[in-house]
């Protein structure tokens, strides 16, 4: 199985970090593990801009070419592979824990068409002022991370994580891959659905499920969802076990049938139905046909 990454994971690879740091800002070639070490699933936020040099991405089975002022953002349980990476490729990394993401997105609703946008489309192209824009935030991180804590460092870390999504917001509006709605509770209800099905979806595939945990019915949460993001409640739920199946079936010597177990389905069979039902294909031809 992938391995799952953390902040602290990744923090120990960098030389002079507090492991307990909420968010982390350094220079890299890519995130700093070797290439070996890939494919991986990332259990943070994690913003990446390219400042030189070429190489090529796999997130969530998709590939990309990345280049200078290429952004890549990342979210909590993407599947990264590094395919290549020339040798002069340097970035500015800005790397944020769970509980950021946790605690902190789901009150700032007005960012969830950010995060819904680079969920399906990671890595963007920018226009260079744009990148020297969103490089201002990394120096600004850089600057106030060098200074000695104080009672108010941690909100004012959080404060300029904030200005910088809301900087990306900014930049995707601007050419228009982002629709901005208004805030309302139903944002806020989407922004908790979808963190709820990332933790969630290996165990629970209901909608009712999700429904009331969040105090809410089925019928609502699911016009809620289709509203809001233009995917229904139970195809974003969907998206999430197939990705996990497809990465298992590719990139693990897993049986179908420890896959069918891990992703708790009642039984090989019905994995296999659902799989094919969805992709058009079954876990054993799509494990051959990605051989």
């Amino acid at each position: 199985m992938e391995k799952t990454v953390s902040l602290s994971d990744i923090a120990r690879n960098i030389n002079n970090v507090n492991l307990d740091e909420e968010v982390l800002v350094f220079d890299s070639g890519f995130i700093p593990y070797q290439q070996h070490n890939f494919p991986m699933r990332i259990n943070a936020l994690i913003i990446i801009l390219c400042r030189k040099g070429s190489g090529r991405v796999e997130i969530d089975l998709k590939s990309y070419d990345i280049e200078k002022d290429t952004l890549i953002f990342i979210q909590p349980k993407n599947y990264i592979n590094l395919l290549s990476c020339n040798e002069d490729f340097s970035s500015h990394i800005i790397a944020c824990s769970q509980r950021i993401v946790e605690d902190v997105l789901p009150k700032l609703t007005d960012l969830l068409p950010l995060l819904i946008h680079h969920r399906t489309e990671p890595v963007t192209k920018l226009e260079s002022d744009r990148a020297e824009e969103l490089n201002r935030y990394y120096g600004f991180f850089r600057s106030e991370l060098a200074k000695p804590r104080s009672l108010f460092t941690k909100n004012k870390i959080e404060c300029l994580l904030q200005a910088a999504l809301f900087e990306l917001m900014e930049i995707q509006h601007n050419s228009n891959d982002v629709v901005v709605f208004e805030k309302t509770r139903k944002e806020e209800i989407m922004a908790q659905f979808l963190i709820s099905v990332s933790e969630r979806f290996r165990e629970e595939r209901q909608v009712s499920y999700y429904a009331q945990k969040l105090s809410i019915s089925p019928k609502h949460l699911s016009s809620v969802v289709k509203e809001t993001s233009g995917r229904t409640a139970g195809e974003w739920i969907e998206n999430y076990v197939i990705m996990e199946a497809k990465v298992l079936l590719r990139t693990t010597d897993m049986t179908i049938q420890a896959i069918s177990n891990y992703l708790n389905f009642a039984n090989q069979s019905f994995f296999g139905k659902y799989f094919k039902h969805i992709t058009g294909k079954s876990p054993s031809e799509f494990r051959r046909d990605e051989a």
